[in-house]
């Protein structure tokens, strides 16, 4: 697959304007995994990116290529394969997906509740722990790096809440912002199923789509 991908790079480059190389580069390299419209395939369990912020999809891709994130393919074989991705990008090149996928329509996923989920409880911590950098409707906050939750599959939430809890992503130096919600699940998130009360809390909100 990464030979084919390289392949493709170097086309691109040689014939792609550069304001076409972030949709060009997306249905080349991101599609397959990620669906042709960012909406992500729970069989393959990619995540829906599609409407992310260019500044959070940047930081991702970058933790990626610089090896702060999905390096351990035992327990994390899709960051596995994002962070080789990722590592075949030029910085242009990630910026131009990133813009791409901003510009992408919000996915709203089919899936919006969490079974074994006790809404109130997620709702309750939600506002006590979350609400400060991801905002009242988790749509995010650039200012603090926080991204948006809302619109993204309830399986996701909750795995990278495990992640972030078992030291498998936000524990690589220089992941700043990943580290704080490392501290975050430490201390405020005592098993699995409180973050299944938080993640089916967040399934509730409404997704407002981020606007060009």
């Amino acid at each position: 697959m990464l030979k084919s991908v390289l392949l493709c790079l170097f086309l691109l480059a040689l014939r792609c304007p550069a304001e076409e190389m972030g949709a060009q580069l997306f249905q080349t390299v991101c599609a397959a995994c990620h669906g042709p419209k960012g909406e992500g395939k729970d069989d393959l369990k990619t995540p829906s990116i599609a409407n992310l912020p260019e500044w959070y999809v940047l930081r991702q891709l970058t933790n990626f290529h610089e090896g702060r994130r999905g390096e351990n393919g035992q327990v994390d074989p899709q960051g596995a394969l994002m962070a080789a991705i990722a590592k075949t990008l030029k910085p242009e090149q990630m910026k131009a997906v990133a813009n791409h996928v901003q510009s992408l329509a919000l996915v709203v996923p089919k899936e919006r509740t969490l079974e074994g989920a006790q809404v109130q409880a997620g709702q309750e911590l939600f506002y006590e722990r979350c609400m400060e950098c991801h905002r009242y409707n988790a749509s995010g906050e650039q200012l603090f790096g926080s991204p948006p939750l809302v619109g993204r599959q309830g399986w996701y939430l909750l795995a990278q809440l495990k992640k972030f809890k078992s030291l498998h992503r936000g524990n690589a130096k220089g992941d700043d912002k990943g580290a704080k919600m490392v501290m975050m699940t430490t201390l405020f998130i005592e098993d699995e199923q409180v973050m299944k009360n938080l993640v089916g809390y967040i399934l509730t909100l409404n997704p407002e789509p981020i606007k060009p």
